[in-house]
């Protein structure tokens, strides 16, 4: 072999392992940026709920909004980016003396949903129910795109805020005697709730107004029978003490009764629970009112007798069985 022929097949030896060496970089390099990216995926969830904590402990709010920022700044897109800015402007917004701040900044968001979202979560908190509706009772809420809200206390991470934002725009026409508009929004927002018990929050809040503003009891009555048939926490229980009471006055002691009997509860009351002791008293009052005064006394009979009632509620049941002992003029 020539020496020429000996130079080439080195340089061709050469390109080839050249060829090699950069396909085995560019390989690390692949495998580096998405093991990377896999652990960013990987903290983020916690990463959130970090931000999320902080801002729960209130005295935290400035640390949570750098969370939030920083968040904000490592999102995947626009719309993640929109959410936690909407949650830096509350984390600042709610600070003393910061309120106009945090409504600057959640203004100034691009994304309409989260923006307007957020300016209504800060008022909401100072209680500006008039500021509210005056500034976005012709907002379109319903026709929003769908968006997601960020990990809150009281609701659930795959909300929709649409559903958040005319539940609270509903609750501030309630506050301030709107009836009807707080009715539509109300319902509306119970149609975009995802998570069960935000529903029940939503139906016990549209049952009270509908007894206490609008006085529609048949309304009410609706409402509460839709909170007996959702699984969720205590509102479930208000809807069939609300309805039992709806029936009690139209005299219809037996549904008033089968209804009561059906809640899904004990008799004997539960640590941190009080419900089993309201249910209890409700069938022992609609018992009293419809002639069944043996069997109402039993029902207080059992309360005095457990040792599982305290003494004031023993004490309670006491003065009830002294209304139906006492002898009639």
């Amino acid at each position: 072999m020539s020496t020429r022929q000996n130079i080439n097949r080195i340089k061709l030896v050469s390109i080839r392992s050249l060829k090699k060496s950069v396909l085995t970089a560019m390989l690390f390099l692949s495998a580096l940026a998405y093991s990377a990216d896999f652990t960013l995926d990987f903290q983020r969830p916690y990463q959130e709920s970090v931000a999320e904590g902080l801002f729960a402990q209130a005295t935290n709010y400035p640390a949570a909004r750098e969370a939030f920022e920083k968040l904000a700044a490592t999102a995947k897109d626009a719309i993640e980016k929109a959410m936690w800015q909407a949650r830096a402007a509350e984390a600042v917004g709610l600070q003393n003396g910061k309120l106009e701040e945090g409504l600057a900044m959640a203004k100034s968001i691009d994304d309409k949903p989260y923006s307007v979202q957020s300016q209504i979560e800060l008022m909401l908190a100072n209680k500006d129910y008039t500021g509210i509706v005056n500034r976005f009772g012709q907002e379109d809420i319903a026709a929003w795109p769908p968006r997601r809200i960020a990990m809150r206390t009281g609701w659930a991470k795959d909300e929709d805020a649409r559903g958040m934002a005319l539940y609270h725009r509903g609750y501030a026409y309630y506050r301030t005697g709107a009836g009807a508009a707080a009715e539509k929004d109300l319902e509306k927002a119970a149609e975009f709730a995802v998570n069960n018990d935000k529903k029940v929050a939503i139906y016990r809040d549209l049952a009270d107004m509908e007894a206490q503003l609008l006085k529609n009891k048949e309304k009410a009555f609706e409402i509460n029978m839709r909170l007996t048939h959702l699984q969720g926490a205590a509102p479930v229980y208000i809807g069939f003490l609300g309805a039992a009471d709806y029936l009690r006055e139209q005299k219809k002691y037996d549904e008033a009764l089968e209804l009561l009997r059906r809640m899904p509860l004990p008799d004997e009351p539960m640590e941190g629970n009080g419900w089993p002791k309201s249910k209890l008293f409700a069938i022992g009052h609609t018992l009293a009112e419809a002639g069944k005064t043996e069997e109402a006394i039993a029902v207080y009979d059992k309360i005095i007798a457990s040792e599982k009632y305290n003494d004031s509620d023993k004490k309670e049941a006491k003065k009830e069985l002294e209304k139906l002992q006492k002898p009639s003029k």
